[in-house]
């Protein structure tokens, strides 16, 4: 596990319990208890990359909020993860598609949160 902190701006969970279930249960996130959040509201998961990610409860009123923000997923197969997640409960906003980053997809949980799963390419070569 790298350990790593990614994404620099914090994410917030609407219905954070129920949605940081769904982050364990349906996208195999685990609850990473080391190091802490450094913030007592927050909670440290981990994908099965080994990325960490810190997230919040939310206090949004809604998804379509112009404060909107979305948990970037690094992922090393975007095309397995879209097809996968698709049966999953997630509700897909988009095909994979190509961006200066590489090739993503995005998607809502049954509470609004908004995810981008990310397969990060260099195109340089």
């Amino acid at each position: 596990m790298s350990g790593e902190l990614i994404n620099g701006k914090p994410f917030y969970l609407n219905e954070s319990k129920m949605a940081l279930d769904f982050l364990v249960e349906k996208l195999g996130f685990f609850v990473y208890t080391h190091p802490v959040s450094k913030n007592q509201n927050g909670v440290m998961v981990a994908d099965n990359h080994g990325n960490l990610y810190e997230v919040f409860p939310n206090t949004r009123k809604s998804a379509n909020d112009k404060n909107d923000f979305k948990l970037v997923i690094n992922t090393t197969d975007c095309l397995h993860d879209f097809y996968k997640i698709s049966t999953d409960g997630l509700n897909i906003l988009n095909k994979p598609h190509y961006v200066p980053e590489g090739l993503v997809f995005e998607a809502l949980d049954p509470w609004g949160n908004r995810y981008a799963f990310l397969e990060k390419r260099d195109y340089t070569d």
